[in-house]
Order: structure tokens, then C-alpha cells, then sequence
């Protein structure tokens, strides 16, 4: 089997893992919509919204690619993605780095970098594997694309979880006033002090 009937087979995969990361990058940007402002002020928050919208559309573009009819070798698609994972490296490097350095976290840094560790993997495999089709290996790099698309996508997902519970939970944090000292003191103490002398 050729290289274009080969990917033909893999269309209706693509067209939905495409579509699945097009309507997950609109559901983020409404979400974090709603809190933009920690988003803003928590450089770790901000990193982890800038890495999973480059995974989302990692997927979204490699799903393009590979929807897009074909030329009669797999080295030009492979060029094409690889292109894109570089590209997508460059996006996340610097929110990399600033997540990681902040002081002011939403987010504990081993979560941090459990999240940011498991983006940068799945973006060397995106290259890893397209280099495969480069070389002209198209069988072994369509069936391992497919594996590390999967992977792409669903990494997406939890990252999106995370990022929005750590949203709602910083405002949450944020919205609650200080207590004084009259709230946080035992009620014998409380009561005593607010007796004149």
C-alpha cells in the first residue's frame, strides 16, 4: 500500500482528535476568561495556560497536517510537524522557565513540574516520531503518531483540569478576607477581651 492510501486510512482519526483540540482551546479560553486576573498575577498559572494551548494546538496542526491530501512521500508531512513540534518548543520555553522561577505559585512545584515535564516529553515525541516519516518509515511513523497524538491530546486535558482548579482555587483564596484577631482567638478569649476593664 502506498504512502496517500496509507494516511487516507487515518482521516477520520485525525479529523476528530482536530476537532476535539479546536473545541477544547475555545472551552479555555473561556474558562480562563472568567479569572483573568490570577491567570495575570501567578506566573506558574499563566505558564501552565500558555503550555497547554501550545499542546492544543500542536494537536490541532498536526491534525491538519495530516488531513491535508497528501504529496506521494511522507517526508514532506514529516517536515511539516516536525517544523511544528520546534516551533511549539520555542512557544513553551520561556513560560517554562518562568513557571518554574516564580515565588508566587498557585500551583506546588512538583505538580509544576510533573505538568511541564510530561508537555515537553509529548512534544519530543511529536518530533521523534515525525522523524521517523522523514526518514520514509511511513507504517512505524503513522502507527506511533497516532499513539503520541493520543497522548498529546488527553496530556491536554489534564493540564486543562489542573489550570482551572488552580484558577478557581487561588480566587477562591483570594476572595476570602483576613481574619482579625477577635475571629481566630477561642471564644473565652474573644469574650474577655471585648469586656472593658
Amino acid at each position: 500500500m502506498n504512502y496517500p492510501t496509507t494516511l487516507q486510512g487515518w482521516h477520520d482519526f485525525y479529523m476528530i482528535t482536530g476537532t476535539a483540540a479546536a473545541s477544547l482551546v475555545g472551552l479555555l479560553f473561556v474558562g480562563l476568561s472568567l479569572h483573568l486576573r490570577v491567570v495575570v498575577t501567578h506566573a506558574d498559572v499563566k505558564a501552565l495556560a500558555r503550555i497547554t494551548l501550545a499542546s492544543l494546538g500542536l494537536t490541532l496542526v498536526l491534525a491538519l497536517f495530516m488531513v491535508i491530501p497528501p504529496s506521494d512521500t511522507p517526508s514532506s508531512t514529516g517536515w511539516n510537524i516536525v517544523g511544528a513540534g520546534i516551533f511549539g518548543f520555542v512557544l513553551i520555553a520561556g513560560p517554562l522557565v518562568a513557571g518554574i522561577r516564580s515565588s508566587h505559585r498557585a500551583l506546588s512545584a512538583p505538580h509544576l513540574i510533573l505538568r511541564f515535564g510530561l508537555t515537553t516529553a509529548t512534544f519530543a515525541g511529536v518530533i521523534t516520531v515525525d522523524s521517523i516519516l522523514v526518514a520514509g518509515d511511513y507504517h512505524t511513523g503513522l502507527t506511533w503518531l497516532v499513539g503520541v497524538s493520543i497522548v498529546l491530546l488527553v496530556g491536554a486535558l489534564r493540564n486543562s483540569w489542573d489550570l482551572l482548579v488552580s484558577v478557581g482555587a487561588a480566587t477562591m483564596h483570594e476572595a476570602d478576607p483576613p481574619k482579625t484577631t477577635a475571629e481566630t482567638a477561642p471564644k473565652g478569649e474573644a469574650s474577655s477581651r471585648s469586656r472593658p476593664s
